[in-house]
């Protein structure tokens, strides 16, 4: 479920990203460039939080701290 929330989240990013860029566009077409400006920085903030999203890898190796599987075998027992 975690990996679901994950791309929502950067579809979200992306679609705000776009979002921001059309203004920003629209502003300059209009002859307001400072405000294009401040879209832009806002487009390019946004951008390096993109930046941050890691894909997971699927397999860790046995006995890390996150792994809830102790290595003593049961059959030893």
């Amino acid at each position: 479920m975690i990996e679901r929330h994950n791309l929502i989240a950067f579809g979200m990013l992306v679609g705000a990203i776009c979002y921001l860029a059309t203004i920003a566009a629209i502003l300059a077409f209009y002859g307001k460039y400072a405000e294009a400006l401040g879209f832009g920085g806002l487009t390019t903030g946004l951008v390096g939080v993109l930046g941050t999203f890691r894909p997971k890898s699927g397999a860790e190796p046995a006995g890390t701290p996150n792994d809830p599987i102790t290595t003593q075998d049961k059959s030893d027992a």
